[in-house]
């Protein structure tokens, strides 16, 4: 109980100092801002036509091409000064234990990356502002821009993915993508704790970023099997297609990628976080 209580307190101590950072802050404007001006065409196009739209532009924002890898780069920022030592550091850690003081900061950074889903969520149904319309089905806004070239008459900047309208619920889509992308954050966030805490330098951040770019890389040039071990790309619905049932893409397989991969990240952080070396000292 009182590793857990210590480990509690680190991970509130980590929270509150990071969240408050200006590095912090200005991630979570700079992605607010990118995320409004992808949804303002959408809300241009619905005062032209004079109907209003749902709130279902999430699962569309995640599923395309260039939105994705920003919001990924946002991540790497937010998360680029693992493992998150300040000047209080040693002291912290001769109190709470060094297992303690891991466990915290994976906290931190389930948190964190929950907290950044969250927000990317929150901005694109109030980006909408008063031309929302609140429903359980996708309306025709979301229908007539996938299925016509509208979007390119009003500058749409995102793709409204056809396939993800066809074969998902609005809410059903939604819980998807918003577990999908959390998912594909943590993922992302404990590969960078751990490389960057035992290279003891930033080395977690250009893995991580290698990751990132495997989706387009695979895409322009390796075959379609390999998106089986690239993160972005199961983070999106738009991959679950027919087409790529063959190569093993499914949502199933997308949870267990990224579950598998989140546990052991945190075996391995615990497993240096309990060696006898140089690194917490």
């Amino acid at each position: 109980m009182d590793s857990i209580c210590k480990s509690i307190r680190v991970f509130c101590y980590q929270l509150k100092r990071e969240l408050l950072t200006v590095r912090t802050k200005l991630l979570f404007l700079m992605v607010g801002i990118f995320i409004y001006s992808n949804i303002e065409p959408i809300v241009n196009f619905s005062k032209a036509v004079n109907i209003k739209v749902t709130p279902w532009a999430f699962s569309h924002l995640v599923n395309d091409f260039t939105c994705q890898p920003v919001f990924m780069i946002g991540l790497i920022f937010l998360l680029s000064n693992a493992p998150f030592r300040s000047d209080t550091y040693r002291y912290i850690v001769a109190r709470s234990g060094k297992v303690e003081w891991e466990i915290g900061n994976l906290l931190y950074i389930f948190t964190m990356t929950f907290l950044y889903t969250s927000f990317m969520f929150l901005v694109s149904v109030i980006s909408l502002g008063t031309r929302i319309s609140i429903s359980s089905n996708w309306g025709k806004i979301w229908g007539t821009l996938a299925k016509t070239d509208a979007g390119m008459q009003f500058s749409v900047k995102f793709i409204i993915n056809d396939f993800i309208i066809g074969t998902y619920k609005p809410l059903l889509a939604t819980l998807y993508s918003f577990i999908l992308e959390w998912m594909c954050f943590l993922w992302l966030g404990y590969l960078i704790y751990l490389f960057n805490l035992f290279a003891k330098r930033a080395v977690g951040v250009i893995v991580a970023g290698v990751f990132i770019l495997l989706d387009i890389m695979i895409y322009n040039s390796w075959v379609e099997s390999a998106y089986l071990i690239s993160p972005v790309t199961l983070a999106q619905l738009s991959t679950f297609t027919k087409g790529n049932l063959k190569y093993g893409l499914t949502l199933e397989y997308a949870f267990i990628f990224f579950l598998t991969g989140i546990m052991l990240f945190i075996i391995s952080t615990l497993i240096v976080a309990n060696r006898k070396d140089k690194i917490y000292e």
